[in-house]
């Protein structure tokens, strides 16, 4: 009888932490305004980044990407980091998501590209972002990828500060 008791709540004990370990990684899984990167390739030192927004919803999209640029510089995303011994990356070009658990249907909610404005250089994104131009895609109702393309104001502020 007492091998039945010390075998159930053992299993209940199992249980328990079982599910409570199961239910911390939901819980970890959503980190709310903090963006994260779930994945990287790259390609000589072309970075191509799977972002996660961890947010309802990206308001101001030129902020945001500046938020991204400026994560990437300071090596301080969540769930990567990036080796600087071959350098910073000479493009970087992300998908961003705003829940990770949206990966799945393959739309992103926009594209980021920060590419150079001359090719063949061996420019890059944090120590010559004077150089580079931002790309962005958005998706409209239709779900179709639109592209926007301008020099963001970091960008305009770098080349100003560069000219004086």
């Amino acid at each position: 009888m007492k091998k039945k008791i010390i075998a159930v709540i053992s299993g209940v004990v199992i249980l328990i932490i079982a599910a409570g370990s199961i239910y911390g990684k939901f819980e970890s899984g959503h980190k709310e305004g903090e963006p994260d990167v779930v994945g990287t390739f790259s390609v000589n030192r072309d970075e191509n980044l799977t972002v996660v927004a961890n947010r309802k919803n990206i308001e101001d999209r030129e902020a945001f990407e500046r938020e991204l640029l400026q994560i990437y510089k300071d090596a301080s995303f969540y769930s990567t980091k990036f080796s600087t011994d071959r350098g910073y990356a000479t493009s970087l070009d992300m998908n961003i998501y705003l829940w990770k658990e949206d990966i799945e249907d393959g739309k992103s909610v926009m594209t980021a590209e920060y590419r150079p404005v001359e090719y063949g250089k061996d420019y890059d994104v944090v120590n010559n972002p004077d150089k580079f131009q931002l790309y962005r895609w958005k998706r409209d109702l239709n779900s179709n990828l639109l592209k926007e393309s301008f020099l963001s104001d970091f960008f305009k502020e770098k080349l100003n500060d560069n000219n004086t």
